[in-house]
């Protein structure tokens, strides 16, 4: 649904993170699609709680810990060309700069209404990769206009749910 908020198509994004095997490779398939696609940008949105199980154990993998390896495992250019965002419930000022440090920001679990998505994505996004870096793409620097701007880039939105 969020997806569908900000108007990317189909094809424009993938969800992963459909049990065990999905979250477990995460790393090693986020690190290969990117390092492959040296002229794309990249958003990587990850919930922090992954749940895994085994058998009859539980365990929760920190997703900001595995946006942080990620991070490790690209290259430095590779890594230029990644907004990874964590989404949380926990919204704390301690947990919000654990996020930063390990990611590039933080998105709240709280719903959001449709007119709010792009405004509360288009400051990350533009942060991360200011106006200079689409002229050669056409890109348009209007945060109201992200959607624009994702047109002229290949976007690969991840969300990791259970």
């Amino acid at each position: 649904k969020f997806f569908d908020l900000i108007g990317l198509p189909l094809n424009r994004f993938s969800i992963a993170g459909n049990g065990q095997d999905e979250i477990m490779g995460f790393e090693d398939y986020v690190v290969n699609f990117v390092e492959q696609r040296k002229n794309n940008f990249f958003l990587l949105i990850v919930d922090e709680n992954l749940d895994v199980r085994h058998g009859t154990n539980h365990e929760t993998i920190s997703g900001s810990t595995l946006v942080e390896n990620i991070r490790l495992r690209l290259t430095h250019e590779a890594e230029k060309r990644v907004l990874a965002l964590i989404r949380s419930v926990n919204d704390s000022a301690t947990d919000i700069a654990v996020f930063s440090l390990r990611a590039h920001g933080f998105l709240s679990k709280a719903p959001i209404k449709r007119d709010r998505v792009n405004k509360e994505l288009a400051p990350l996004w533009l942060k991360r990769f200011p106006s200079s870096e689409f002229e050669d793409l056409g890109g348009n620097s209007d945060t109201e206009k992200l959607s624009e701007t994702t047109d002229d880039v290949e976007l690969l939105p991840y969300i990791i749910a259970p």
